[in-house]
């Protein structure tokens, strides 16, 4: 089995890329493609309402000096 990663932005992508993978695979060969749309960590933690209803609440909390402490023997850690 022979497994290779490409990557490359969207706009580098043309039919020369397509020509010279069929030269490095045979042409029975089943490839697979996956586009990966890249999210940053604050797009994904914002991406649900759950997740950004519990993030605002916990900034405004921390804005308003409501903060609550546990010690490790509280968390049973």
């Amino acid at each position: 089995m022979i497994k290779a990663n490409f990557t490359l932005r969207l706009n580098d992508l043309d039919s020369g890329l397509i020509e010279r993978l069929k030269g490095i695979f045979s042409q029975d060969k089943v490839i697979e493609i996956n586009i990966l749309d890249d999210m940053d960590e604050t797009e994904y933690l914002l991406s649900t309402a759950s997740n950004r209803e519990s993030i605002f609440r916990s900034l405004d909390q921390l804005k308003n000096y409501e903060i609550i402490s546990k010690s490790s023997q509280d968390l049973e850690i």
